[in-house]
Parts: structure tokens; sequence; C-alpha cells
């Protein structure tokens, strides 16, 4: 796992990476990438990748269970800055600063913040979520409509635990049934692999046709574990795990 950060030093890094404290009008198309924040110190905000040039797609990027580090980007930078150089525009909501139970409707309020600041006409949209961010991307696509913000076209889960929102249950039946899950395990995580079946379960139980889902394993070789962990990486072998199915899945976005 990569070394916490503290406060001073990782907001020092986000700004050089040019990430803003929010306010202003609608940011229009660049040449260069840029980085936005909006009421990032809080739950409830979000951070803005806009990529150069007219976006192609919007990704919403759901962060992992963890520290304060694991709130922000930090983590998952790499990751982010390439589905950017593809053409997305990510947004990155703060769902929580410490853990909280109650992280659906934060996510939703920073998504709000968000995507009012953005062009989005015709986007097609992606959830992509990483462990408890991973059951939240499915959650968030199944109240996405009534609460009037991007509804993904896909989601995909990324070692799945199998609840986001933990203060009460999501209920997964309004999930469109047109919607592709895809879901992808790393072979060396227990915990992902038990977090499937349970999330499984509960798209079982909700009705969502199983035509819809789509499973990979992320396989362990050589020096390379794919393990709970690894999705954090941006090594060669994680890239080819983790990062070349979600691009095969952009593709499938009609746009």
């Amino acid at each position: 796992m990569k070394a916490a950060l503290t406060p001073v030093v990782l907001a020092a890094l986000l700004l050089v990476a040019g990430c803003g404290g929010g306010g202003g009008g609608s940011a229009a198309s660049s040449t260069r990438p840029s980085v936005e924040g909006l009421q990032t110190d809080q739950a409830k905000g979000a951070w803005i990748f806009h990529p150069a040039g007219t976006p192609k797609r919007l990704i919403i990027f759901f962060h992992g269970q963890g520290d304060e580090t694991e709130a922000t980007p930090a983590n998952h930078r790499d990751w982010i800055d390439h589905l950017v150089k593809k053409g997305a525009v990510v947004v990155y909501p703060r769902y929580e600063q410490v853990y909280s139970k109650a992280v659906l409707d934060p996510a939703v309020a920073g998504i709000r913040k968000a995507s009012d600041r953005l062009e989005l006409k015709g986007l097609p949209v992606l959830a992509l979520g990483y462990s408890r961010g991973a059951a939240l991307a499915v959650e968030y696509a199944a109240v996405a409509k009534r609460e009037q913000v991007p509804v993904p076209d896909v989601v995909e889960s990324v070692n799945p635990v199998p609840y986001g929102e933990t203060a009460r249950i999501v209920n997964l039946k309004p999930l469109q049934p047109r919607t592709i899950l895809a879901l992808i395990v790393s072979e060396k995580d227990p915990l992902a692999s038990d977090g499937t079946a349970l999330l499984l379960q509960r798209l079982r139980d909700s009705g969502f046709p199983g035509g819809q889902i789509e499973l990979n394993i992320a396989r362990s070789h050589g020096s390379f574990t794919a393990d709970h962990l690894a999705p954090l990486s941006s090594s060669a072998a994680a890239r080819a795990a983790y990062w070349a199915p979600t691009d095969a899945l952009i593709k499938q976005l009609k746009g």
C-alpha cells in the first residue's frame, strides 16, 4: 500500500497538479488537461479532471474506504490521468473525510456540484468504483435518475465489497436493465471474492438481468500479485489487469 501523505504534503501535491479551490463558472474546453477542485476539504466535495479539448465521455470515479489519502485522488491519480488522456472528463467525488456509514448522499452531492459545472449533454457515462466505491458505484447507478444526476450507461466495480452505503440498504431495483455492469476481481483477494458473490446476490434479488453482467479475473503472474491493493499500482502488470479491461469497456460506450 502506498505510504500515507500528511494533509499539508497532500494539499501541496494537488496544488502543483493544478487543483483549484472551487468557485467560478463552467470551465471551457482547454488545449491541455486541467484539474478543478470543488470543496475538496469536505465530504460532498469533488475533483474534476478535464481533458484537453472537448470531452468524449464522463467517468465518475468512486474511491475506496480508507484514510484521508484514499478519499482524495492521490492513490488513483495515474489511472485517472490515463482515462483523461483518452478523452474522458473524470469526476472524483469525495464521499467521506474519515469513515462514515452514510456515503451515498454525499457522493451524489459532490457529483451534482461537478455536473452542474460541465456540459454533459450527449456524453456517455461510466461509473467506476474501487473496493467500497465499487459497490457504491452500483448503488449510485440505482438512484441517479431519481436524483437527477448523470445516469451511468456502464458500471465497473473493481474488487467490490457487497455494500457501499451502510447506513441503510439501497434498493437496486431502479437500476436500468440496459446498464452494462462489469466486475474485475483480483484472484488473491478473498475480500473481493466474497464481496462479488454478495453483490451479485443483491443484483439477482433486484431482478437485474444476468446477461448484462461481465466478469473479469485479474490474475497474478511473475512478481505481480493480484490482491486487493493491486489496482492502486500503475505497473505494467497492473495496467494490463485493470486498465486494459476498462479501456475495452469504454469502447462499448456510445457517444
